[in-house]
């Protein structure tokens, strides 16, 4: 009995594994949450860390990247859920190049590696202390297209609110700015189809009127005489 629970156990492991794509896919279970790691990041150094966002700036030096990342939850593939509710920003190195042509700001990434502590940077002149991930897999996620042509919802940069208030990217509170906002847009509206009008059968149309059917009826009297 025992023996059938471990095997259940390993196959529901590593079918939620494969839900993830090879980059960011791992086999442990005890992966630290963004919050865990802002609040107690001494406790959880050197632990597995898989988060993901949308990125903010992409920085190369001579063997890494810098890729700085706003937070939001993942979904069940691991994919980002962008939402206006965020933890805050952490920062991912990955080893060699990255095009920011590429990896454009608002892009939607997640990173899997260990959790190497806090580092303390800026957002504008707000100082801010970044949850830092050594990455050993980043998977950079394709834009999403609604194929359905109604009304669609995107994510892109806002213009400058100096006093945009709620749970934000810096947590709750009144904040300097609030960087990216959720925009709409609308599908270009269709014509309506021309009405076509359906011919009446032939039993419920109009009979001709009585002059004629009088005509009709002499003419065949001249025929028969």
């Amino acid at each position: 009995m025992r023996l059938l629970i471990l095997v259940l156990g390993i196959t529901l492991l590593a079918g939620c594994a494969a839900r993830y794509p090879e980059p960011i896919r791992t086999d442990s279970s005890e992966l630290i949450e963004f919050r865990q790691a802002q609040l107690n990041p001494e406790q959880h150094t050197g632990k597995t860390a898989r988060w993901g966002g949308v990125i903010a700036s992409v920085e190369n030096s001579e063997e890494q990247t810098r890729i700085e990342v706003v937070n939001f939850r993942l979904n069940n593939f691991g994919r980002p859920q962008v939402d206006d509710q965020s933890d805050g920003r952490f920062v991912v190195y990955k080893d060699g190049f990255v095009d920011p042509e590429v990896y454009k700001r608002g892009r939607q990434v997640t990173a899997l590696g260990d959790f190497s502590g806090i580092e303390e940077g800026a957002i504008g002149d707000f100082v801010y202390k970044f949850p830092v991930i050594q990455a050993s897999g980043v998977e950079l996620w394709q834009p999403r297209r609604d194929n359905r042509g109604a009304v669609g919802v995107g994510f892109g940069y806002g213009v400058y609110d100096p006093f945009w208030y709620g749970r934000g990217f810096y947590g709750p509170g009144i904040h300097p700015y609030h960087p990216y906002y959720p925009y709409y847009y609308r599908h270009p509206i269709r014509a309506p189809r021309p009405e076509v009008r359906q011919r009446e059968p032939m039993h419920q149309r109009n009979p001709l009127p009585e002059p004629i059917q009088q005509q009709n009826g002499s003419s065949r009297e001249r025929h028969e005489r």
